[in-house]
């Protein structure tokens, strides 16, 4: 079967503090000088796995073990330090949903801006822009400024666009907390018609039991480290362990 996403020892690497010296005023008459101490911080260190196409794979681990620096890195927004990845497929991205609305634009202004941040052209919006309102469940409001809407009502409008236009490898960062209960059960359905299309999938999730079903593999980080990659029943084991779940 056709591998969508590979990477070998996949590494970032950050560098914490300055090397150089600081000069600090307290007044007029006197003057601290001083440096900082510089370390280096592993976000990433040595992560190697592959997904082939049409499958979803969990990624768990607790809040900051590098899983949002693991996607940054696979979408090209930010460059290893070491290793290789390959990703065979265009790229889609549901990070921050509705990071780039205008509050001052109404909601059919803001879905060609959002789509247009995701490099969906117009004529592409569109064609979806019905499905978008209907998913949105928004259609009395697409002509109100964004100001005046919920945050829960931001969240599905940004979701509903993205869910309808995505393509190739499709990377999810903890999303499924749009909306209430029934819009959280239509945002699931939502990833089952996308693996039925045969898309890939990879989702980070601190609710693993919502995507479970879905999954066939699990990537498990731990401060930066690969503690496991495989059957998710037996990775998500391991990660309760861990967490003492």
């Amino acid at each position: 079967m056709t591998i969508s996403i590979k990477t070998n020892n996949l590494s970032k690497r950050f560098k914490i503090g300055t090397r150089e010296r600081l000069t600090l005023f307290t007044s007029l008459r006197y003057k601290i000088t001083g440096s900082l101490p510089e370390r280096e911080l592993w976000a990433l260190k040595d992560i190697s796995f592959s997904v082939k196409k049409g499958e979803m794979v969990a990624v768990i681990g607790h809040n900051g073990a590098g899983k949002t620096t693991l996607f940054r890195i696979l979408s090209g927004i930010m460059k290893q330090t070491g290793g290789t990845f390959t990703v065979n497929e265009e790229v889609s991205c549901m990070f921050e949903l509705g990071l780039g609305f205008n509050l001052r634009f109404t909601a059919l202004e803001n879905v060609y801006l959002y789509g247009a941040l995701h490099g969906i052209t117009r004529k592409e919006i569109d064609k979806k822009m019905d499905a978008i309102v209907e998913f949105a469940e928004l259609g009395n409001f697409m002509g109100a400024k964004l100001g005046e809407f919920s945050s829960g009502m931001i969240a599905r409008l940004a979701f509903a666009t993205v869910i309808q236009t995505l393509n190739g490898v499709i990377l999810v960062d903890e999303v499924l907390s749009v909306g209430d209960i029934s819009f959280q059960k239509k945002c699931l359905q939502a990833f089952e018609k996308v693996l039925s299309d045969g898309h890939t999938v990879l989702f980070i999730s601190h609710g693993i039991g919502e995507v479970k079903k879905f999954c066939t593999n699990a990537l498990y980080i731990d401060h930066g480290r690969q503690m496991a990659f495989g059957p998710i029943d037996e990775v998500e084991d391991m990660y309760k362990q861990k967490m003492k779940v």
